[in-house]
């Protein structure tokens, strides 16, 4: 019984309406998903109302920017009070400190002779949580780059000419919000994020879960991070990273029932979840 654990919408960097995913999930053959937006749970209701009438499971899920060692790390929520969520003031924190870095990296590429119409890009933060890909998508659109691949390589990544840094929470901050909303927490993609020091505290940093099946995970990291995971009695999970049609597609990396049952060994008594049983 095959979920997808790590798929985004329109709430933050995704291309697909929130209520649109599930047809596409269902279509996938998939029984269950989670929607894990950027630093917002703004999608989950949609998606989970459009979920109930495809009966569909459905996980509420964030993906929340953390760094930690000048390494930028995500760390997965799942099964939380989604409105508990919304109050925490951080995550208000997160969605101020994405518009401030939107207007100082419009600001660099002026100075480089690259203008961008910044109003028109915050405009978009009232229907998603803004990120670099807005900033490139208008660079596309002014001609200054052929894709937003070439505006991140060239312009916007860490270390070149308009990389901005922005506020981010702690690794321990990130899991903190998340149990305290009745959650459990995953650390997302640990390849691509370079995020093998965290694995030694992953227990002790209070993880239920390691996403080991990852879109830009090769088979040797997928089979490695796999292994610790059990050894270290951690969920293995995997997820697509869907944030459109046409790359990354829904389903291609999966979360068995099986390790979800074992993830939801690590919520509060009180918030054990209601899951699809093997026929």
């Amino acid at each position: 019984m095959p979920f997808d654990m790590h798929m985004h919408s329109t709430a933050s960097d995704g291309r697909v309406a929130p209520e649109l995913l599930p047809q596409l999930v269902k279509d996938a053959g998939l029984v269950g998903f989670s929607l894990t937006d950027h630093d917002t749970v703004a999608g989950i209701e949609r998606a989970a109302a459009a979920a109930k009438e495809l009966d569909l499971a459905f996980i509420p899920g964030i993906e929340i920017s953390c760094e930690a060692n000048d390494h930028d790390i995500h760390v997965l929520g799942y099964w939380f009070d989604a409105a508990k969520m919304q109050a925490d003031g951080r995550l208000q924190l997160l969605a101020e400190a994405r518009v401030q870095r939107v207007e100082a990296i419009a600001h660099r590429l002026e100075l480089l002779g690259m203008p961008v119409d910044i109003e028109a890009i915050l405009a978009k933060g009232t229907e998603c949580t803004l990120g670099r890909p807005h900033v490139a998508a208008a660079m596309v659109e002014k001609g200054y780059v052929s894709t937003p691949r070439e505006a991140f390589i060239k312009w916007l990544g860490r270390g070149l000419p308009a990389f901005v840094p922005r506020y981010k929470l702690t690794v321990e901050e990130s899991v903190e919000m998340i149990k305290g909303a009745g959650g459990v927490a995953v650390l997302a993609h640990p390849g691509p994020s370079d995020a093998d020091f965290l694995l030694p505290k992953l227990n002790r940093l209070g993880f239920g879960g390691l996403e080991c099946y990852h879109s830009d995970h090769h088979k040797e990291a997928e089979r490695r991070y796999a292994h610790f995971a059990r050894q270290h009695r951690l969920a293995v999970l995997g997820g697509s990273d869907f944030h459109h049609l046409g790359a990354r597609p829904i389903g291609c990396r999966r979360t068995m029932l099986a390790q979800l049952e074992w993830l939801a060994r690590y919520l509060p008594a009180d918030r054990k979840p209601v899951l699809p049983r093997e026929e």
